[in-house]
């Protein structure tokens, strides 16, 4: 079956014959290919996973709002510039100190900004699950991304979630304990993060303030991200004219 054929996910690949006429084929993914994926792989995470990826993405990005060179991205792969460590694109980062944090990014290059994240969030997915808690929890862990958090969307779409936390003491990852509510506390964003256990969505509290994160409806995504995603587009475009154009 093809369910069965692309269970983590596909990657399309475009054929050209000697006319330049397209021909197009899918590949399955691999769990090597969750860890260092390609730019446009499609994997299969699911109604759930993209809907609270995007409520965290709106929930960090209004929390600094006010912090201009903070950096928060999606899927956006992270070249560290470290020989055999994995490339990952995560749900979500967040990078301080970013010098052009306007400027749409496929990837980021720590090396070439001069910065690297430190936090970084994953939202799981049933076929993926156990990949976010330890191959990547060792990928960040390696890379020195301070905090790392998961949060485990479970089975099934009404089981509950849960969220786990780590932050680095010395070179590794130590758990974080939650409070009475269950929220995690994270230093570097200076804010608490849980689940709302009736509508099982995240909840964002600013320590500064005491008060929950509450973005308008009419935020969406930042303008840097719907820029990379036409810049995306336009790359993919420009190689197949490349490809299609005669040699000298």
């Amino acid at each position: 079956m093809q369910s069965d054929k692309f269970h983590f996910g596909r990657r399309q690949i475009i054929h050209y014959d000697k006319t330049g006429q397209p021909s197009y084929q899918w590949l399955p993914l691999d769990a090597a290919d969750f860890l260092d994926p390609q730019e446009g792989d499609e994997f299969n995470n699911g109604a759930r996973h993209e809907n609270l990826a995007s409520a965290l993405r709106r929930l960090f990005r209004y929390l600094h709002r006010y912090n201009p060179s903070t950096l928060v991205i999606s899927g956006v792969k992270l070249v560290w510039g470290v020989d055999d460590l994995p490339q990952p694109a995560p749900d979500l980062a967040v990078i301080p100190n970013v010098a052009s944090p306007e400027q749409p990014r496929s990837r980021f290059d720590v090396a070439a900004e001069g910065t690297a994240p430190r936090f970084v969030l994953e939202v799981t997915s049933p076929r993926l699950a156990s990949l976010d808690h330890s191959e990547k929890r060792r990928i960040y862990e390696q890379a020195g991304v301070e905090e790392y958090f998961v949060l485990d969307t479970g089975e099934t779409d009404d089981a509950p979630c849960r969220l786990a936390g780590y932050r680095l003491a010395g070179d590794r990852y130590e758990p974080l304990a939650a409070d009475e509510r269950g929220y995690l506390y994270s230093a570097t964003n200076r804010a608490w993060l849980g689940i709302n256990p009736n509508r099982q969505e995240p909840v964002l509290i600013d320590d500064r303030t005491g008060e929950p994160v509450i973005p308008p409806t009419d935020v969406d995504e930042s303008p840097a991200a719907k820029a990379a995603a036409a810049e995306a587009r336009a790359s993919s475009i420009a190689a197949q004219l490349d490809f299609l154009r005669p040699n000298d």
